[in-house]
């Protein structure tokens, strides 16, 4: 085998990752923070509120997510749908999203048209109930029961009910799911909808962070401005929430109408503020969340039982859900998987990880978090993880904590942290091919959405929506141009926002060059070439990126093959000579080429089973 290629230490990647950031609170509470960054005229701006499904009280779930629905669809100043007029004002990254523990919404928007994109912001923070018409809230009722049937009808789609049920008691937090009841939704009344709002957005309970053209001085001024009139709300105190126990281990089969049988085994453990949650994230990483992983070694490349696995710790703000999966191959036993599954978890819980296998998941994890800063804001960028330290941990730079709790994580800690919470009781829930179960969409629901009347309320007259300012030109950075001796051309753009380094290497032919009697070939073909070189195999390939915190991929549109790398800059050497590697040494292994075929096949009957893709 080649020698495993020197990176550089993940302790020096992570020191030099920071976030600068200037903090204060306005009057009525609302913590502001803002992170100055000039690389482009544009400003992040992301509106995190502390309420999610989670501080729903018992007949009134879903009410979260309703809420992050009415609050797209105008508020009195700014009547109408949001998204129009920020796409209007050149807004990009431009979302909203509900969880168990939030409610956030986000843009990022030129440098002249923040003032506006402030002023809605803020506008649906103060200035939101009377646009809510009857009409309104039957509307957004209808979308979010229109979305609760399209996930519901995904492949796999009830499960995820299941799972909540069955690791949490019933009055817990975290037992319901975040798109919630459409029986509680159709019951409740306008002032019941009234009365949550009021309770749970006001400015004391939301954390408003500026990331991007914009210095500490104007942002005061803006958020004292358009934020600053608008009253403090009720002091709020998001749900605490234990760690459940099973009592003994639940097992439980269901039917769906899908490709393959899939095997899940999970467990409730603590939240991302506990001192286990990184241990756990790192043991499900070498479980299987690594290319390279036990599960993907074993079960997948190995004995070619499963087409797919993973593992993963969703990390929430009280609780977390530790789980495996496993899709099992057409034709093998789920039964025999899921025991292979557990006899792989439990030589891990034995044993413990590799030194080597923690710094895989290390340097990959800080490779992907670095990276994600490149961008101000987004669903992963300066601004998110600003917010969610502030929010979770009263922190902003909980981020470099968790980085550096990942930096330090040894063998011994992972071992200690799944004995304790994994060697406990688990959920395993098996789905089968077949008819899926009967199932009511709301089998409560009243027959009609409730329409008490409530008294009318008195918009609140404001200052008028500021203009957008004239948006200068872009100033990109230098392109440089060469050509090598053999004809490749390469063309260059200097950016050092942060210490990583891209490149696509673009062939001009794509999916429309496939033969009509083979189609698909090109791509089996690109997705064999990251599957082991002439002197690396699939596993080592793997394992040579994830040391590197590289990352190689392949992929076509219809007129080209692309082949990227995202790579961390003091590892770029090693990390181009392995891309180099993939591109000109490619081994192309028979027993890969029928893994592949199978995986393909196996992917190619789940399409038929998934509403867009028929």
């Amino acid at each position: 085998a080649a020698p495993a290629p020197r990176a550089a230490p993940v302790a020096d990647l992570v020191a030099a990752v920071d976030i600068p950031y200037t903090r204060f609170t306005l009057d009525n509470g609302l913590t502001v923070l803002v992170h100055e960054d000039h690389k482009a005229p544009v400003v992040a701006v992301s509106v995190w509120y502390n309420v999610g499904s989670k501080d729903e009280p018992a007949g009134k779930t879903g009410f979260a997510h309703l809420f992050e629905h009415l609050m797209f669809g105008g508020s009195e100043n700014a009547p109408g749908s949001y998204f129009t007029p920020m796409r209007n004002m050149g807004a990009t990254d431009m979302n909203g999203t509900t969880y168990f523990d939030r409610t956030n919404y986000f843009e990022t928007v030129p440098t002249p048209a923040l003032e506006q994109a402030l002023f809605m912001e803020s506008d649906r923070m103060g200035y939101m109930l009377g646009a809510i018409s009857q009409e309104t809230l039957d509307l957004q009722r209808g979308v979010v029961q229109n979305e609760k049937r399209q996930g519901d009808n995904q492949p796999y789609g009830l499960n995820q009910y299941k799972q909540l049920e069955a690791l949490f008691p019933e009055g817990h937090p975290y037992r319901h799911s975040t798109i919630g009841s459409m029986a509680d939704l159709d019951a409740a009344s306008m002032q019941t909808v009234r009365d949550w709002f009021t309770s749970n957005y006001g400015p004391n309970n939301a954390v408003l962070v500026l990331a991007g053209d914009i210095t500490p001085a104007k942002a005061r001024e803006l958020t004292d401005k358009y934020f600053g009139p608008i009253a403090k709300g009720p002091v709020n105190t998001p749900n605490q929430a234990p760690v459940p126990t099973l009592a003994a281990p639940v097992n439980e089969t269901t039917r769906d109408r899908v490709s393959n049988a899939q095997v899940e085994i999970s467990w409730a453990v603590p939240g991302m503020l506990d001192a286990d949650s990184v241990p756990l994230s790192v043991a499900a990483s070498v479980l299987g969340g690594l290319a390279s992983s036990r599960l993907d070694n074993e079960l997948v490349r190995g004995e070619q039982t499963a087409v797919s696995v993973s593992a993963g710790n969703s990390a929430f703000h009280r609780v977390g859900i530790f789980e495996m999966s496993a899709m099992v191959k057409p034709g093998e036993d789920p039964a025999a998987v899921e025991a292979r599954m557990r006899e792989i978890l439990n030589g891990l819980i034995a044993d413990g990880p590799t030194q080597d296998e923690i710094n895989r998941v290390v340097t990959q994890y800080a490779s992907r978090r670095i990276q994600g800063l490149e961008q101000v804001g987004g669903f992963g960028g300066k601004a998110t993880a600003l917010a969610e330290g502030q929010l979770y941990a009263g922190d902003p730079e909980f981020y470099k904590k968790q980085l550096a709790a990942y930096a330090a994580v040894t063998p011994a800690q992972v071992k200690a942290a799944m004995q304790k919470w994994l060697t406990r009781p688990a959920y395993t829930l098996t789905t089968l091919v077949g008819q899926r179960e009967a199932y009511q969409e709301a089998a409560a629901a009243p027959s009609g959405a409730n329409h008490t009347p409530a008294p009318e309320i008195q918009r609140k007259a404001r200052m008028a929506k500021p203009e957008i300012g004239q948006v200068a030109n872009v100033d990109f950075p230098a392109v440089e141009r060469t050509r090598l001796s053999n004809g490749m051309e390469v063309i260059y753009a200097h950016r050092d926002a942060t210490p990583t380094t891209k490149i696509a290497i673009d062939f001009d032919a794509g999916l429309a060059a496939d033969d009509r009697a083979k189609l698909g070939l090109q791509t089996l073909m690109l997705d064999l070439m990251d599957e082991g070189t002439q002197t690396l195999n699939a596993t080592q390939l793997a394992e040579a990126q994830e040391a590197l915190g590289a990352t190689i991929t392949t992929g076509a549109t219809m007129d080209s093959s692309l082949i990227q790398l995202s790579a961390l800059t003091p590892n770029l050497q090693p990390s181009v000579a392995l891309m180099a590697d993939v591109v000109r040494r490619p081994a192309f292994a028979p027993a890969e080429l029928e893994r592949l075929r199978a995986t393909r096949l196996s992917r190619i009957a789940a399409e038929r089973t998934q509403p867009a893709a028929l």
